[in-house]
């Protein structure tokens, strides 16, 4: 159950509406290394027609047959960035190394938006949606870490770590995709309601740091302030205390530890490395010399990079780091810009929104601001299908509610006219008319 002010709303969905979102939620785990090899192949492998594709298809098929009078939304005002970048990206994957990898990954996009319009038809729904996505992804994580003590050879790779019992952190997902799926299940947590709080904090907290994800450190900072920010505004000072306090001893953690986290941001990488951001900024200085107007193709035009350069593009699975320079790789100066311009106004207004009328539901996604800022400037994911696109969709549904302002002044009811019916209006017409004869016939009477 998730708040809207003073009202919950429960999750009173029909079993096949949570068995199809259980089904997006996997899906988007799937296919994400896709080495070139896979590209120039004849046939797709099994494995991806029975984890990415099937699954999909079971998604649009449930849009289309319960929701097809819903899908006339996908050509809201603010979805058609999103649906122009798609489109340019396939015209532009058809010069690409594989056309139809670039048509199917359009076609991922496509059916996470049919799944977003069908379901996110208003304020409540769009919150409902937004929390149960979420919840799945707690479920996850609370995997990640049984398999990790279950098969420890597989569940742990040696890294340095300031936890004194631990000495790896989990590979099962990528690290940062561990990190940031923490930082939005502790979000989630730490601003609305939940059945066994403090459990399920402990283990978010717990899969954070093993993450070791230095950008996932940083925002995690970002989204307690914006959390002591919204206890001052609504006066729970309590909320404000225990989050400084958790902050407090965050740092005298650190302290003991200063060297190992050190070692933690640093990654086995040298100053010069380090100072540029790890050595991507020569993956993005490389890959904006290659932007075309068109793009090379969704999920296609970075890994099309193998064959200028060796180097920097091993094998095809290395990507550029930066959803702002995928999209301009994939579908080009045409496609990306409107995409790259609509997710910085909608930034801009809930930024705006999160000061002007606030709310619980607006600091939760003024947070992800932070989080999706932070993730376009790592990693790729949020320019292609992935867990991370579909949160950012959600976003996108949530900007484009319309929603009364809190606090709003209720409206002076109207006053009721009586209208008189017209039989109402004879019966007093024939009393008028009968009162001087009855008056006249009591005057003989006497």
């Amino acid at each position: 159950m998730i708040s809207q002010g003073d009202v919950c709303i429960e999750d009173n969905t029909p079993l096949a509406h949570k068995v199809v979102r259980f089904i997006l939620f996997i899906s988007s785990f799937t296919w994400a290394v896709n080495p070139v090899q896979d590209y120039m192949g004849e046939s797709t492998p099994m494995e991806k027609i029975f984890t990415r594709m099937i699954p999909l298809l079971i998604v649009a098929g449930y849009c289309i047959r319960q929701h097809r009078e819903r899908l006339r939304r996908l050509f809201l005002p603010g979805l058609i960035p999103v649906l122009w970048y798609v489109f340019v990206g396939v015209i532009g994957g058809f010069t690409g190394i594989q056309p139809m990898l670039a048509l199917w990954k359009g076609a991922e996009i496509m059916i996470a938006l049919m799944w977003i319009v069908s379901v996110c038809y208003d304020a409540k729904s769009t919150q409902m949606e937004f929390v149960a996505f979420l919840r799945w992804a707690e479920i996850l994580l609370g995997v990640t870490v049984v398999l990790a003590f279950i098969s420890p050879a597989r569940g742990f790779q040696h890294s340095a770590s300031f936890i004194p019992w631990m000495r790896g952190y989990y590979p099962i997902i990528n690290p940062n995709a561990l990190g940031f799926m923490s930082v939005y299940v502790m979000t989630r947590l730490l601003f609305l309601p939940a059945k066994h709080k403090i459990p399920r904090m402990m283990l978010v907290s717990f899969t954070l740091l093993c993450a070791q994800s230095r950008t996932s450190y940083a925002v995690t900072g970002v989204v307690l302030l914006i959390f002591v920010f919204e206890g001052v505004r609504s006066r729970q000072f309590f909320r404000v205390f225990l989050a400084m306090a958790f902050g407090l001893f965050a740092m005298c953690l650190a302290i003991g530890w200063m060297e190992t986290l050190v070692k933690i941001f640093l990654r086995g990488q040298d100053a010069e490395e380090f100072s540029s951001l790890s050595g991507r900024t020569n993956y993005w200085d490389f890959t904006l010399s290659h932007v075309k107007w068109l793009g090379g193709g969704l999920a296609t035009g970075a890994r099309s990079l193998i064959f200028v350069s060796d180097d920097v593009f091993y094998k095809g699975i290395v990507g550029t780091h930066n959803a702002f320079v995928e999209a301009l790789i994939d579908a080009g100066y045409v496609g990306a810009i409107p995409f790259i311009a609509g997710m910085i106004i909608f930034h801009l207004k809930q930024t705006f929104n999160a000061f002007a009328r606030p709310s619980t539901m607006n600091a939760v996604f003024l947070c992800f601001v932070a989080i999706c800022v932070a993730r376009c400037m790592t990693s790729m994911v949020m320019a292609l299908y992935s867990f991370d696109f579909i949160i950012l969709m959600y976003y996108f549904a949530w900007q484009l509610q319309k929603r009364p302002a809190p606090n709003q002044p209720k409206s002076r009811p109207k006053p009721v006219v009586y209208e008189k019916t017209l039989h109402e209006m004879g019966q007093e017409n024939a009393e008028a008319c009968c009162a001087p004869l009855s008056q006249n016939a009591c005057q003989l009477c006497r």
